[in-house]
Order: C-alpha cells, then sequence, then structure tokens
C-alpha cells in the first residue's frame, strides 16, 4: 500500500472510558488523503472530506488501537519499531528484507520516511506489550525521571536480541524500562544480596561456559563468554537500572573457561559482608570480584578487591594464602 487512509480508530465517537474495538467500526472508507486544515476541502470525487480528529494516544486504549491499524496497514503481524507520543505513532516492519515504516500523523496513516534500517533486529509482535494505557506508562516515567518533556514510548531490540519498552524524554533525561507487561524494570541495589543474586540470574541464567564472572559496586554483574565469530569475546551485563546489555569486542579468549554455575552470589556478598565487619573497607567505596580459572588450575577462583585491599578465595569464600 502506497497511498494515505485514514486510521479506522477515527471512526469511533469521541473517546470515552468504553474504548470501542476496531472490529465494530466496520470496513474502513475508501483511502483518500485527510487535509490537516479546519476547512474541509473538496475530493476527486467531487464529494466533501473532513479533516480527521487528532487523537491523544495517551487515553487508555487508543494506542492500542493505531498500533494495529498501522500494522494492518503494513500488512505485517511483526514489527521491529514501535514509537509513540502524544500525537503521533510509528511502526517499523520488514518486508523483502528492508525495514519499511508507516506513521500515524495529523489522524491519517500513510507509509513515512524513517532513519530505521534493518540489520537483523529481533522482530516482535507489538501485542506481547501493554500499549493499552500509554499514559500510565509516561505518568510511571515521569516519576523515574523526573521529566515528561517531549515524552515517546518505544520497542526495539535494545540489545543482542533483547526487545525493550522504554520511555524517553526531549530534552533527554533518564531512560525508563519497561517489561513487556508494563511493570516497571526494577533498579538492582548491588550493595545487597538480593540485589547481586537477582543480577547474577540475569546474566548467567542457564549458561554453562565463561571466561570470566564479575560483581561490583560499578559494573553491576556481567559475564564474559567466547564470542560467535573468531578472536571475539561477548559480554552480557545487567547494570543497576538497564537490563542486561550485550556488547561483542574484538578480543580473544585468554583465559581457560568453567561453569558459572559453579559461582554462588551469597558466597559472594557474604566475604563482602564479611569485610566490612572487619573494618577493611566502608560501603561508600568501591567493591568488585572477579571469578575466573587465571591460574590454570581447573577451578576457578574469586579475585576481591574491597576498598584498598586485595585478597583471592577458593568457591566456598575461604581466603587463600600466596
Amino acid at each position: 500500500m502506497t497511498g494515505t487512509r485514514r486510521v479506522s480508530a477515527l471512526m469511533m465517537a469521541p473517546v470515552v472510558a468504553a474504548f470501542v474495538p476496531l472490529a465494530a467500526c466496520g470496513p474502513a472508507p475508501t483511502p483518500t488523503p485527510v487535509p490537516t486544515t479546519a476547512t474541509p476541502t473538496p475530493t476527486a470525487s467531487g464529494t466533501v472530506s473532513s479533516p480527521a480528529a487528532e487523537l491523544d494516544l495517551t487515553a487508555p486504549g487508543v494506542a492500542r488501537a493505531v498500533v494495529d491499524d498501522l500494522m494492518e496497514a503494513a500488512g505485517a503481524d511483526r514489527a521491529v519499531l514501535v514509537s509513540v507520543t502524544q500525537r503521533e505513532a510509528t511502526v517499523a516492519v520488514v518486508k523483502n528484507g528492508a525495514a519499511e515504516a508507516w506513521g500515524y500523523r495529523g489522524g491519517t496513516i500513510a507509509p513515512v520516511r524513517s532513519d530505521v534500517n534493518y540489520v537483523a533486529q529481533a522482530f516482535f509482535s507489538p501485542d506481547d506489550f501493554a500499549l493499552d494505557d500509554v499514559g500510565a506508562l509516561f505518568r510511571a516515567g515521569m516519576a523515574v525521571s523526573g521529566s515528561d518533556a517531549g515524552q515517546e514510548l518505544s520497542i526495539v531490540d535494545y540489545s543482542g536480541g533483547y526487545v525493550a519498552m522504554t520511555v524517553t524524554t526531549n530534552p533527554e533525561s533518564r531512560t525508563v524500562f519497561f517489561n513487556p507487561d508494563g511493570t516497571l524494570l526494577p533498579t538492582l541495589e548491588f550493595g545487597s544480596a538480593e540485589g547481586l543474586a537477582q543480577g547474577y540470574r540475569e546474566v548467567v541464567g542457564d549458561r554453562a561456559l565463561a571466561l570470566q564472572l564479575g560483581f561490583g559496586t560499578d559494573l553491576g554483574v556481567y559475564l564474559d563468554a567466547a564470542g560467535a565469530g573468531v578472536g571475539t569475546t561477548t559480554r552480557r551485563q545487567r547494570a543497576a537500572r538497564t537490563p542486561v546489555i550485550v556488547t561483542t569486542r574484538n578480543e580473544s579468549a585468554t583465559l581457560a573457561t568453567f561453569n558459572p554455575q559453579q559461582i554462588e552470589p551469597a558466597v559472594v556478598w557474604k566475604v563482602v559482608r564479611d569485610a566490612w565487619v572487619a573494618g577493611e573497607f566502608t560501603y561508600d567505596q568501591p567493591w568488585s570480584c572477579v571469578a575466573d580459572d587465571r591460574a590454570g588450575t581447573g577451578t576457578p577462583r574469586l579475585y576481591f578487591q574491597v576498598g584498598s585491599t586485595s585478597f583471592t578465595t577458593d568457591l566456598s569464600g575461604r581466603r587463600l594464602v600466596g
């Protein structure tokens, strides 16, 4: 489709609490350009086309209906991008290996120009994300970031195939991440046993091979493993306020691999807490723990840096001499 058509959601009565499903609106009218001025304009057929009402996409149910119409217009059920502001929405889909964008602008749906390029991003279904009340997501985003200026909701492959739903602002403040069900991605406190354990679960999962596994106040939790390409290393990292980010660097593995399931976050936290109780550092000082087999023994060890003190332990947290 290359023409412009009026979004079927616009055929409804003004938006009220009980939002009418699109299917109840009947078939879409014959596609015609919809003027954005306030004066009715004669069409080529001689009939008069009134300007489309511009919807508030933050009202309950409206963004969902408009995104559904955009996907229908694009002729796809999976996207690589969804973007919603108070007055505009965009979806990007892939056709014949290239990205194609459709937008809702000024009360109409039509193809739009976009800088989205398809470079093997993850596909997703907009139906899997909580778009039924974008206004509520914007309010939650404002509560976290402290700004509601130029808010925009985006769903996109954020890193390494992880599709994230975020709310950002313009001017830019803090990016706020949401789970697909619309709940806020929790901020992790790495100065606690619970924060370390949650970061470990998200980063390690069921993975059985690692080159290095790290914990700390500055880096959060990360896992390095051999990359898919020759001479590359991949890092999965969970910071306090962002989901797991995957990065690849051109670096050959020099460490022996080990099973990260051997490492217990509770042991790491106990060692850190014991060092604090012993007065070796204070909680306002950074600490880190790196698990790897740099000694080449076939079993990883835990290498700690707490304040200005360095020491090594076995996997049970017992300090080693030498």
